[in-house]
């Protein structure tokens, strides 16, 4: 028989096969967006640009065929739990500390679009013009002082099964950026933290129809 011990975590991760350009053409594109929380530990819908205008043009036609997105939040100020040595950031990485038998919740999403939506609860696997989607969730329940559970959900909807034959872009990419924090959860509080996004992708020529139809789905950029 198992005996479980505070904490004891429950995982349900969705991990995609880990990918790398392997067409002579394909372009490895990065950037690093950082973001601050609020006071709270809460950030409300903002947004990253990518800019791809080094490989996009609209006069001459020319595109990106976005292939595959890659996403990684990161912690380089320390401010969750001084770890200066990795950097490293993880949802679970919290102070939530419950009441007995009340719960307390923890939410990061990070998605990549070329429409900008007001509010990220509206985005998801069925939402127009989205190419990428990252969630972490932590689930914190305490039944008494000495037993908490925490529940641990990371979902990825990635790009190779979004557009499994690439996204041809005439503009540049938006990479929005949400949070819900426990009010308990102090770790968060006013916490600087980064995002850094990897693109594999390829130029590409647009046909003047497709054109037509990308600029109107950029015109909310």
């Amino acid at each position: 028989m198992f005996k479980l011990t505070y904490p004891f975590y429950i995982y349900t991760i969705a991990y995609p096969p880990f990918t790398m350009a392997k067409a002579k053409q394909d372009i490895i594109l990065r950037d690093r967006l950082q973001f601050t929380l609020d006071a709270a530990g809460d950030l409300g819908l903002v947004y990253g640009r990518i800019d791809l205008s080094d490989y996009v043009n609209v006069v001459k036609r020319n595109g990106l065929l976005v292939k595959d997105v890659y996403i990684q939040v990161r912690d380089p100020n320390h401010n969750i739990t001084g770890n200066t040595n990795t950097g490293m950031w993880s949802i679970i990485f919290s102070d939530q500390l419950q009441a007995i038998d009340s719960d307390g919740f923890n939410a990061f999403k990070v998605f990549v679009s070329s429409r900008a939506y007001e509010d990220a609860a509206d985005v998801g696997i069925a939402s127009p013009d989205v190419l990428y989607i990252e969630e972490w969730g932590l689930m914190v329940q305490a039944n008494a002082l000495e037993n908490q559970t925490r529940n641990h959900v990371h979902n990825i909807y990635p790009m190779r099964d979004y557009h499994p034959g690439g996204y041809p872009v005439v503009s540049d990419l938006l990479v929005g950026i949400a949070v819900d924090a426990n009010a308990q959860d102090t770790f968060l509080d006013a916490a600087t933290l980064e995002v850094d996004i990897m693109l594999i992708a390829e130029t590409t020529s647009v046909t003047e129809k497709q054109m037509t139809q990308l600029l109107t789905q950029a015109q909310d950029l």
